[in-house]
């Protein structure tokens, strides 16, 4: 099997392998393990039957019940176990009630966003872990635009991994590269407060952007709180033999 870095999809622009980082155990993390991505929705039978192929077994969807509603995954098919494991609700995707006022100015920032998610969210992590650990095959995950949620999920996988940060944080930087191609169509998915008064998205807006220091800032906190992230893990109750699993997968022979 060919493997690759971003996947080559029709309907899909910011699907990648977490395969191919040096590792400080000497290694590099292997291709076709996990596989992270925006929402599968409306793909072609090419798109679904290359991902086949690729080796996905288990498809995880992290968005809210409201976004399947509309936005029905295209991985929920034949040959693929499809999980809906939402780390939230789509209302309580930013902390933000639905008090009319401009969540933008009100947005602290993806660093801070993501602290308080680690914190909030400890059992969706420890779920999500579970999951990746136990399948045979490859694992795909996906939020709506495969940044966010997905990003926090890549970010510890390459970390107990043994990733370098700069690593970490070049991939989850390169996400916002990867979708400017499908901006217009995923605009139909994201929220109004991602839309101009002409209902366009607006391409500036601070939701969208995935900084560099986002992802030091998570791990300053990390390894602040919890001395790395395998030990925020172990708090979080995923179990000493399912990150000795994530790590075979990634960087065993």
């Amino acid at each position: 099997m060919r493997y690759y870095k971003r996947l080559p999809l029709e309907g899909m622009s910011n699907c990648r392998d977490l395969g191919g980082y040096p590792t400080k155990y000497g290694k590099t993390t292997n291709f076709g393990v996990f596989i992270r991505s925006e929402a599968p929705v409306g793909l072609c039978e090419r798109d679904i039957s290359f991902l086949k192929r690729y080796g996905i077994k288990k498809s995880l969807d992290f968005r809210g019940e409201g976004d399947l509603v509309s936005f029905p995954s295209s991985l929920s098919t034949e040959g693929i176990e499809y999980i809906h494991l939402p780390m939230f609700g789509r209302a309580d995707a930013l902390g933000f009630e639905k008090s009319g006022k401009d969540a933008a100015k009100s947005f602290s920032g993806w660093g801070k966003t993501y602290v308080q998610w680690l914190e909030t969210y400890k059992g969706w992590v420890r779920e999500v872990f579970r999951h990746l650990a136990e399948t045979d095959g490859a694992v795909q995950y996906n939020c709506n635009a495969g940044k966010d949620r997905t990003g926090i999920i890549s970010a510890l996988v390459l970390a107990v991994s043994g990733a370098e940060l700069s690593d970490i944080a070049f991939d989850y930087c390169i996400s916002r590269s990867m979708l400017k191609p499908r901006f217009k169509y995923l605009a139909k998915q994201w929220g109004d407060y991602l839309k101009n008064e002409e209902g366009k998205l607006i391409i500036n807006h601070p939701f969208l952007f995935t900084p560099r220091e986002a992802m030091y800032q998570l791990f300053r906190y990390i390894n602040s709180e919890y001395k790395n992230a395998e030990n925020y893990l172990l708090n979080a109750g995923v179990s000493d033999k399912e990150l000795y699993e994530i790590r075979r997968k990634m960087i065993g022979s």
